[in-house]
């Protein structure tokens, strides 16, 4: 009977991509205006926030979402959260209150209509070249300077399945030192299961997501020491969420 259980997740993954990119198409001409013809950033990223809620809202997906700190609306942050499904940027979306860009893979650029606003509205990166990896991480920086989050993935991309958290690349980190920005561990505890790399698994229902207390930046302390600091951190709260 298994076959009535990857039917149900098929159809429902493919109601979660159409609620998608239906509210994408009902968006379009606001991002589309501030994006291009009055060029606002912040604006768009409240636009995206409302846009991934109600793509979780109506794929009936409920964040559980525990915090440890409040985060300062005039302050910005780097993210760093674990990688675990194509789900966490809009679970993240939505449950951030600020606004924040993400920095992302390149191939996602070449999908039609959805890679012109992702062009736009996130820094890229071609991990395969190392200079590119360099160029995002000045564009990254720019961002910050301009007010803006950046949420940054350090293990770099989506490990397989039977990786409990991969090893943490130290490019946040330097760039949290580097402009004297707090950085935020972010744990997500339920998108492997819920939303896998596998087509024909996964269904609707709670995702947990823990936003850590943000980690003051030390001059005197290394990126390699930051990184540590909060692959631990997120490390702990994963064995966590295995054993509730």
């Amino acid at each position: 009977m298994k076959w009535i259980g990857y039917l149900f997740s098929m159809l429902w993954r493919l109601w979660f991509l159409l609620v998608f990119f239906s509210i994408f198409l009902i968006f379009i001409p606001l991002l589309f205006f501030f994006t291009s013809i009055y060029r606002n950033h912040k604006t768009v990223c409240h636009l995206t926030r409302y846009w991934s809620k109600l793509t979780l809202c109506l794929s009936f997906i409920f964040p559980k979402v525990e915090w440890e700190e409040k985060l300062n609306k005039d302050e910005h942050y780097i993210f760093c959260p674990n990688h675990v499904s194509t789900l966490d940027i809009p679970l993240i979306l939505a449950v951030l209150p600020v606004p924040l860009q993400f920095m992302g893979k390149a191939e996602i650029a070449s999908i039609p209509l959805f890679g012109w606003f992702y062009k736009n509205n996130t820094v890229i990166v071609d991990r395969s070249k190392i200079r590119d990896t360099y160029s995002a991480f000045l564009k990254a920086g720019k961002k910050l300077d301009e007010g803006l989050s950046m949420c940054i993935f350090p293990e770099g991309g989506i490990p397989n399945a039977e990786v409990f958290l991969k090893t943490f690349k130290n490019g946040p980190f330097r760039l949290a030192i580097e402009k004297s920005v707090k950085i935020v561990p972010i744990t997500i505890g339920d998108n492997k299961k819920k939303f896998p790399q596998e087509y024909f698994k996964g269904s609707p229902g709670m995702v947990r997501i823990k936003i850590h207390a943000s980690t003051k930046i030390d001059e005197n302390k290394s990126s390699e020491n930051l990184n540590s600091t909060v692959y631990n951190t997120i490390f702990e709260q994963l064995k966590n969420y295995e054993d509730n």
